[in-house]
């Protein structure tokens, strides 16, 4: 079977397995799907970080954290995002030294992981990290599975083997798509979950 029509297939099975956008909060009468912020938001909820691995309690931290809500809100906008999450970032907290296992550990970890290599402050360099999750338009699961190469808002590429993603860092484990949470669709663009963090960089 040629590649195209193995990807073809595959894809068209994890559709069958995806999940639908989050529904818009209640008492909402638009038929406009909600942004991506409020997607994020409405699987989330604003609690912070719990007990549920599979939310995104740590990407809204961090997008919070680093003003990016803004610009995943934005109407006009036309996204990708890669979206971690929770034990996503737990698994690559631990890929880089964390022996904990709760969310707020890891997202304590991170921080100062990144704080190091910002003369102690985190966020510019949590704000790159996040836009290396971004690409520009809407990205199909199959859009995705057979780029050879995707470029992010950041300006640095990531690399695409089937549903591997690979990022900067040669070292550490590369994410793949969260075959469970696949097109999510907003009202701006698409989320796809990604089982660990994208790294821009080669880190020392």
């Amino acid at each position: 079977m040629k590649r195209k029509s193995l990807i073809a297939t595959l894809v068209a099975g994890v559709m069958t397995v995806a999940v639908a956008a989050p529904a818009a909060a209640s008492g909402t009468s638009s038929s406009r799907p909600p942004s991506i912020a409020a997607a994020v938001i409405a699987k989330s909820g604003t609690n912070g970080p719990d007990r549920n691995p599979y939310d995104y309690d740590l990407l809204l931290k961090a997008v919070l954290a680093t003003g990016l809500d803004g610009a995943l809100a934005d109407p006009s906008a036309s996204l990708t995002v890669f979206a971690p999450d929770d034990a996503a970032f737990i698994r690559t907290a631990r890929d880089l030294g964390y022996t904990g296992s709760s969310e707020k550990g890891a997202w304590n970890f991170l921080a100062t992981a990144l704080g190091n290599l910002n003369h102690g402050d985190p966020i510019p360099v949590l704000r790159n990290v996040l836009l290396y999750h971004v690409v520009a338009g809407r990205l199909s699961p199959y859009d995705v599975v057979t780029s050879h190469t995707l470029t992010s808002l950041l300006g640095e590429t990531i690399g695409v083997r089937l549903f591997k993603l690979v990022d900067k860092d040669p070292d550490l484990r590369n994410p793949r798509l969260n075959l469970f949470e696949l097109n999510q669709k907003t009202g701006n663009g698409v989320i796809h979950g990604i089982t660990r963090v994208l790294i821009p960089v080669d880190l020392p």
